[in-house]
């Protein structure tokens, strides 16, 4: 079947507004520890983009360290958005399962399955757009190379995804059955769970990074202001995440009938 994908994101957009107060609690904790660890790590290391910047300047044990640091930050992340990800799934498809802040962060054998699916499929995906970056840029143009890139890795994912819904309701589901499931509907699927989460993240960030320039003339560019900076892109990361998380569930829902 084709997916009314027009339909399925209006909805997830709607369903998440129209339930913001209870995405305000179950996603306080994950957007609070997020914040906290993130400006922990930068204030001990220092900020990863250095890497990309002057890597040339840049000492081996410190580029260690920020990397190291880095890849911290982003397994602390990756946790919290699994609590988060299982408790709002759950909430979309088990229609008589009630979801508490105590509930949705209590982490079991569901949440490792959740977590180490999203790994390896992150790790392969980057391991594909690494190679064929590399392979591909000796012969074309590095711009349009890392573009196709990222709608293909985008494309892979989305037909993936529907392991994740499956894994957070107990239900039995590999790659390849998801695969299957989204035959026909691969274009529907990205823009529905990768593209317009990563608009409203993306148009979100820019927003609160102008902001930051008039933000940091009253505090400076302190620890505290990182901090409060990481609250509000984390804030709107997590808005984002609803959205795809909702939009994922709906399609998983439609796509199993």
């Amino acid at each position: 079947m084709q997916l009314p994908v027009y339909e399925i994101i209006n909805q997830a957009c709607h369903d998440t507004w129209n339930n913001r107060r209870e995405l305000t609690s179950v996603a306080f904790v994950p957007v609070l520890a997020v914040a906290v660890a993130g400006t922990i790590i930068t204030a001990f290391n220092g900020d990863p983009r250095i890497l990309l910047d002057n890597p040339e300047k840049l000492q081996t044990s410190l580029a260690v360290k920020l990397i190291l640091g880095g890849v911290l930050n982003w397994l602390i992340g990756l946790v919290f958005y699994t609590l988060f990800a299982v408790a709002w799934c759950r909430r979309t498809l088990v229609s008589s399962e009630t979801i508490t802040v105590g509930a949705a962060m209590n982490w079991n054998r569901r949440h490792w399955s959740f977590f180490l699916k999203l790994i390896l499929l992150i790790i392969n995906l980057f391991g594909l757009f690494l190679l064929m970056s590399i392979l591909l840029s000796t012969i074309l143009p590095i711009a349009p190379i890392l573009s196709a890139l990222f709608i293909i890795c985008g494309l892979i994912y989305a037909r993936a995804a529907l392991i994740f819904p499956a894994v957070a309701t107990d239900a039995l589901m590999t790659v390849g059955d998801s695969i299957k499931l989204t035959n026909g509907n691969s274009w529907r699927m990205c823009i529905a769970v990768a593209v317009i989460p990563f608009l409203i993240m993306l148009l979100g960030s820019v927003i609160v990074l102008m902001l930051a320039t008039t933000f940091s003339a009253f505090i400076g560019s302190s620890v505290t202001a990182q901090f409060l900076l990481s609250i509000a892109v984390q804030s709107i990361n997590y808005f984002g995440f609803a959205i795809g998380i909702t939009a994922l569930s709906i399609a998983y829902r439609q796509l199993n009938i």
